[in-house]
């Protein structure tokens, strides 16, 4: 019985981190929608403090997705302390604004720690909204500082590519 109830507790403890973690270029409502996560597996490891999602994984919370591969939460006092998905790529989506273009990402690897609360792309790492891109191997952006950095400015080791888009006039 005992077991049953851990096992369920740390089912919900995923939900209960998107939940109550501030998402990245969130919409404000994002934070109160229900979260919905598929995968082919799923495995709870209470030895590890980690919960691993794996095959097609699929999370979303109001406007945020999540495609990968493979989703490693880690806990610490019981409460989640960082999301790891890798995948060919990995891919998120999320709208940061009502009537704002969808803001995506993309890398082989991408990993939230929330203490920080920052999110790190690396591995042919994207950033893009409408048709403006920010691609290098790693980006970094600190959500806290509202501060993004990319190639050597966050410890990556291939140059930059910004792409800005000539704005249409109104």
């Amino acid at each position: 019985m005992l077991l049953s109830r851990l096992t369920r507790l740390l089912l919900l403890l995923p939900v209960i981190f998107f939940c109550t973690t501030p998402l990245v270029l969130a919409l404000p409502s994002d934070k109160d929608a229900p979260v919905e996560i598929e995968a082919d597996s799923a495995d709870i490891n209470q030895k590890t403090n980690t919960t691993t999602y794996r095959g097609n994984v699929f999370i979303k919370q109001g406007s945020m997705e999540l495609h990968a591969d493979k989703v490693v939460i880690g806990y610490k006092n019981r409460k989640p302390s960082q999301l790891t998905a890798t995948g060919n790529p990995a891919r998120f989506k999320q709208r940061p604004e009502k009537n704002k273009a969808w803001v995506t990402g993309q890398g082989k690897r991408i990993v939230y720690d929330i203490n920080s609360e920052e999110l790190t792309l690396t591995d042919n790492a994207v950033l893009t909204q409408n048709n403006d891109s920010f691609r290098s191997d790693r980006i970094v952006y600190d959500r806290v500082k509202a501060r993004l950095k990319a190639g050597a400015a966050a410890k990556g080791s291939e140059r930059v590519k910004v792409i800005i888009q000539p704005q249409q006039a109104q």
